[in-house]
């Protein structure tokens, strides 16, 4: 499977420009070129969703590993997403290619009081959280929590224990007695891709 496509079209709250929305109301009429690939970035200081969504950025959230095994939660932003015709005659909206293959496509449902021991992602891979809310904790104390709609990208799989029998990768446990409904995309590495100690990257 090639790419994986993502668009703002689903998140609330995004804010079209006057330009933007007269291209939507008269879409070329002709063929549209390809859909960009996207690129990522960290979030800026103070930044909201609305902010990032209005700039036609979509915010996601990343688990990574540095240099010295443990791992961490950035904050990150796609960006790169342009107006983009995906299936005329619908009207156009903002979209973009991620840069990688797809290696497979999980759901997953976590049952009320389930717990994943400390562990890391056995590769690259988006969680993108359907419904019901989820948590992870990284070894440095950081807590991430998400519901429906929020996804993260987990690439902490070169995490390692930094003393005999220490913790490697992250936690994760179900929030509430409400299942969460997962869609996990694991991706494949590209020759000579490299996560290890650099979040917000593909």
């Amino acid at each position: 499977m090639k790419g994986i496509l993502l668009s703002t079209a689903v998140a609330a709250g995004l804010v079209l420009s006057s330009r933007a929305m007269a291209q939507i109301s008269n879409p070329p009429v002709a063929a549209e070129p390809p859909a960009p690939v996207i690129s990522t970035a960290p979030v800026k200081p103070g930044d909201t969703i609305r902010r990032a969504l209005a700039r036609n950025e979509i915010p996601y959230a990343n688990v990574w590993a540095d240099d010295k095994g443990r791992t961490h939660i950035t904050k990150c932003v796609l960006k790169g997403l342009q107006l983009h015709g995906f299936a005329p005659p619908a009207a156009p909206y903002f979209m973009g290619i991620a840069p990688e293959d797809i290696e497979s496509i999980v759901f997953s449902v976590l049952p009320a009081g389930w717990f994943g021991d400390w562990h890391h992602a056995p590769g690259p891979q988006w969680v993108i959280t359907l419904s019901g809310q989820w948590e992870v904790q990284t070894t440095d104390g950081s807590t991430l929590r998400q519901g429906p709609g929020e996804f993260q990208f987990n690439s902490d799989e070169s995490s390692f224990a930094t003393a005999p029998g220490g913790h490697v990768g992250h936690t994760a446990r179900l929030v509430g007695s409400v299942p969460n409904v997962r869609m996990i995309v694991t991706l494949k590495k590209r020759p000579g891709q490299s996560y290890a100690n650099q979040p917000c990257v593909l």
